[in-house]
């Protein structure tokens, strides 16, 4: 291990716009994965109909 360091951050602080560089790009980032994700968990456009229809069908075939 290196003796360099003796826990002075004033050399090893990142700056200000860097951060928020990089904060910012973490957002977005979050933000494209929770809209991927909520897109592929929205209901189905025909699945509702299929859970109503089956229950009729069900009793049209047993009369």
């Amino acid at each position: 291990m290196s003796d360099d360091f003796d826990g002075d951050t004033e050399d090893n602080e990142i700056p200000d716009d860097m951060t928020d560089d990089v904060q910012e790009q973490i957002d977005q980032a979050v933000e494209d994965r929770m809209g991927d994700l909520y897109e592929d968990s929205r209901p189905r456009s025909g699945g509702c109909l299929m859970i109503l229809a089956l229950p009729a069908l069900a009793l049209w075939f047993l009369r």
